[in-house]
């Protein structure tokens, strides 16, 4: 899909019969680039949000381990990161019931055999 719509929020400008218009912007996703990243870093100033995303090979080789090579630094004002965190939360959680919990932990995650998924809640 080349060309897609996002709809955006209500500004507090009205239409004609007082009702708030509601925006469709094009997005043009021809050039979009996918990228896999399992390791990240974050910077924080009193303006944005700095992302650092980097691709981690996972070998721990303790004479020489290998880098993390970064590759993408997303950069964002306060309030795409405060949205950008409810739909991740949000995702994680729908994910988790569908799937069980989600370890972050490596050293739990190899000690505690994963959990059944819950039940749809309803």
């Amino acid at each position: 899909m080349a060309d897609d719509k996002i709809p955006v929020q209500p500004q507090p400008n009205v239409g004609q019969a007082g009702q708030p218009q509601q925006v469709q912007i094009p997005v043009d996703m021809s050039n979009r680039e996918t990228v896999y990243f399992n390791f990240f870093q974050i910077h924080l100033t009193n303006d944005e949000v700095f992302l650092d995303l980097a691709a981690f090979p996972g070998v721990i080789n303790p004479a020489a381990p290998e880098a993390v090579v970064q590759t993408h630094r997303l950069i964002m004002n306060y309030f795409t990161a405060k949205r950008l965190a409810e739909l991740l939360r949000t995702a994680v959680a729908r994910h988790e019931q569908m799937f069980g919990v989600v370890e972050v932990d490596p050293n739990r995650r190899l000690r505690v055999p994963p959990q059944p998924p819950r039940p749809p809640m309803s």
